[in-house]
């Protein structure tokens, strides 16, 4: 089982929302962890722009993996999302983001981000993995694939 699984819950995975810019995005992303993970909108919304400014989190191939560590979180929250449209992102690669993944970790546990950076990579140079994801038009169905791993 791919470890990146066990952190996604079905309340955290969106299909084929109709997001269009990166700040739509970084908002959805905050209100859902606020929502679903009682971490500040606030907190989350800035600690994504400010990592965003060391350079895009666009990994290429349609994929983006906000990411950050946020003090004072106390478990590691994990978002899943396909686009209804690619939306432009920045990506090293200048192709549009249809798949995000958002990665949330307390402040100080800095293997585990690195492992679940490294397992979420991994996971999306998969054509046939990305393709099944986007194509999912069920949140259970998204995490099916990656828990199936």
């Amino acid at each position: 089982m791919c470890k990146i699984g066990k952190f996604l819950k079905k309340e955290l995975v969106a299909c084929h929302a109709g997001i269009k810019t990166k700040e739509e995005l970084f908002e959805y992303i905050a209100a859902n962890v606020e929502k679903c993970a009682g971490i500040p909108k606030d907190s989350v919304l800035k600690s994504l722009t400010e990592r965003e400014t060391y350079g895009s989190t666009g990994i290429g191939k349609g994929v983006a993996v906000p990411h950050c560590r946020i003090k004072g979180s106390k478990e590691v929250v994990v978002q899943l999302i396909s686009l209804a449209e690619p939306m432009p992102y920045g990506s090293s690669d200048g192709e549009d983001v249809s798949l995000v993944f958002t990665l949330i970790v307390p402040e100080g546990n800095n293997l585990l981000y690195l492992k679940l950076i490294s397992q979420i990579s991994v996971l999306c140079s998969n054509a046939r993995i990305r393709a099944g994801l986007i194509a999912a038009n069920d949140p259970e169905k998204m995490i099916g694939l990656i828990s199936n791993l």
